[in-house]
């Protein structure tokens, strides 16, 4: 009786011990994998290099942004789903990307990159944006937002409120009334892209609109200047010049485009 005690005490160690052992190595675990805190210094060129990997594509946003943030401190740029960071120093500038998705996780991530002036610009032009040292067209916040009636509008009234207030027209599904310019068409792999120009009046294509087929077998016969209907999506694209101007240009995504007035 006395033997078949002590095997029972000597078994009920072993399992306390066997309890211990694994709860203690949860523990250490849970706190390897718990991310650092926010980094609160001074972004630097080698800062944002050091978080290429950190995140990739399908990860879980709330983790991913906890990553980067303790690599590079608080975003310091977001616009719309991308959130950047991004700092300069004198001819050079470092900037990754993040993209997070409407379901909680990592979209598109960009590697960081160092761009120098006189490289590409459109790279330089974001860099600096992402690093706060060049700021976006501004709006009129007293400019009026698109129709919500469905009514056709003008050409020249989409150009002119959608430059004006872009945030408030960006993503709006309108129909526009325009004469028809060009067309232009590209491919890629086996799909085609048919792209057409608007212009408001005869002659006038400085202030043109391009409008992207959804469906490129829908593209209408037409002769310059004739009336055409156009309905697509809005979107407001922020240009930046060779000379280092900015400006806004509008474009109309998934176009249906008919015939007529």
């Amino acid at each position: 009786m006395k033997r078949a005690s002590l095997f029972l005490f000597m078994l009920l160690g072993c399992k306390t011990d066997t309890q211990t052992s694994t709860t203690a190595s949860a523990s250490a675990s849970a706190a390897k994998a718990a991310p650092p805190p926010p980094f609160t210094g001074a972004l630097t060129g080698d800062r944002v290099m050091g978080a290429k990997g950190l995140v990739r594509p399908f990860d879980k946003w709330d983790d991913a942004q906890a990553k980067l943030e303790g690599q590079m401190g608080k975003e310091t740029l977001a616009k719309g789903d991308k959130h950047m960071w991004g700092v300069s120093q004198g001819d050079d500038c470092w900037y990754t990307m993040v993209e997070k998705q409407k379901d909680g996780t990592v979209g598109m991530v960009q590697d960081p990159m160092k761009v120098s002036k006189g490289g590409a610009i459109m790279n330089w032009d974001e860099c600096l944006t992402a690093a706060g040292v060049r700021k976006e067209a501004a709006e009129d916040p007293n400019a009026p937002g698109p129709p919500v009636d469905g009514k056709p509008i003008t050409l020249a009234r989409l150009i002119d409120g959608a430059t004006k207030a872009r945030s408030k027209w960006t993503g709006a599904k309108l129909n526009v009334g325009a004469l028809y310019g060009s067309t232009s068409t590209s491919t890629s792999g086996d799909k085609k892209y048919v792209t057409l120009s608007l212009v408001a009046t005869k002659g006038e294509f400085k202030n043109s609109v391009s409008c992207s087929l959804a469906d490129p077998s829908s593209e209408p016969k037409l002769v310059q200047y004739d009336p055409v209907k156009a309905t697509g999506t809005v979107k407001v694209n922020d240009m930046i010049s060779l000379a280092g101007g900015r400006s806004l240009s509008v474009s109309l995504e998934d176009c249906a485009v008919t015939k007529g007035k």
